[in-house]
């Protein structure tokens, strides 16, 4: 999508002066026909097409809703999404202008797919979440018609709001030592985007530098299912005395399984899980789940917060927030003293 930024620094005119141009307000603000004639042309070779937003707000009617468009995979991560919209909907509330959200399920890896992003007379701006890495790349090469931000992704050409995945590993490690454990064991689902690698990587480092020995990655679903049939499978051998699960369902799973198999929870195996889920699940386990609570209501409003910066400020500037994670420490790790910032 072509900026005003990039047709100022094409012209040397400056942001606004491009804007007054491209707005129909030359007249009024007594800009030369020789100025206008050369922002118009660089609008042209660059192939600038305004968006519905700026249409309007030459009309005057920015007093209709803006338009947005939420992308969200269509998989195991859909559940999570209530939390993404309570934190849409508490913003919206409170932000002042009117807008209508549209809701767009997606296939991992086959956002191509999606015509909206192609066009600018569907929707004035889109939050996109979830994406992989062939979703990134056709992001960063696509002719996107409208302003986005990126959920918990990096980008160069898009604004991001994101958490700091290697944190979050480096305090999983950190928590499962400060409760004693020795032997510690990572089960978690496969890695959708580079995040997750991050986050696996990180927590066995810094397991090791804590002097704790991890054992083996475990992959399963992202299921309470497949927390189940990973610590089931353990049967018979040397368990962990620590587990850090990669999402709350899975660790649900590692719960009821240890239930099953005789094993106390935390007496003899501690559990952390990668909070993503809806936190009040986490509270009412059996014993109730320790988590790194990941902040995505916060995060969704900071999304909004940006998108609605560039559809009603006139912003052009890339921007990346970073919202920082939470500990919640319960019954399945014990309550220790730990400090994300330690």
């Amino acid at each position: 999508m072509v900026t005003l930024k990039q047709i100022a620094e094409k012209t040397g005119f400056s942001v606004s002066t491009v804007s007054i141009v491209l707005g129909n307000r030359s007249k009024e603000r007594k800009i030369p026909e020789q100025t206008q004639q050369v922002i118009q042309q660089a609008a042209r070779e660059l192939g600038y097409r305004p968006s519905m937003a700026a249409r309007q707000l030459r009309a005057g009617k920015m007093e209709q809703s803006l338009q947005i468009a939420l992308f969200w995979a269509q998989d195991f991560r859909a559940p999570m999404m209530v939390r993404f919209l309570n934190g849409l909907r508490r913003e919206i509330d409170q932000c002042g202008q009117k807008i209508h959200l549209t809701v767009i399920p997606y296939q991992t890896g086959f956002l191509s797919a999606e015509e909206m992003l192609l066009s600018k007379s569907s929707c004035h701006g889109a939050i996109i979440c979830n994406a992989s890495a062939k979703d990134l790349d056709f992001l960063n090469s696509a002719d996107i018609q409208v302003p986005v931000v990126l959920y918990n992704r990096v980008s160069s050409r898009y604004d991001t709001v994101r958490m700091d995945n290697n944190q979050i590993g480096q305090l999983g490690a950190r928590i499962l030592r400060e409760c004693g454990c020795s032997r510690v064991q990572l089960i978690t689902s496969s890695a959708l985007f580079p995040g997750v690698e991050q986050r696996n990587e990180s927590f066995l480092v810094t397991s090791r530098e804590k002097g704790m020995e991890p054992l083996p990655l475990i992959f399963c679903e992202s299921s309470r299912k497949g927390g189940y049939e990973a610590i089931t499978g353990l049967r018979g051998k040397q368990l962990p005395d620590g587990i850090f699960c990669g999402s709350d369902s899975i660790a649900q799973g590692v719960l009821r399984g240890l239930y099953e198999c005789g094993i106390s929870c935390p007496n003899d195996v501690k559990v952390l899980a990668i909070g993503n889920g809806i936190p009040e699940e986490a509270v009412y386990t059996v014993p109730s789940l320790s988590v790194i609570s990941l902040p995505m209501e916060e995060m969704a409003a900071e999304c909004l917060t940006l998108l609605t910066g560039h559809l009603t400020e006139a912003k052009t500037d890339i921007r990346s927030r970073e919202i920082p994670v939470q500990a919640l420490l319960r019954e399945s790790t014990a309550t220790v003293a730990i400090s994300i910032e330690s």
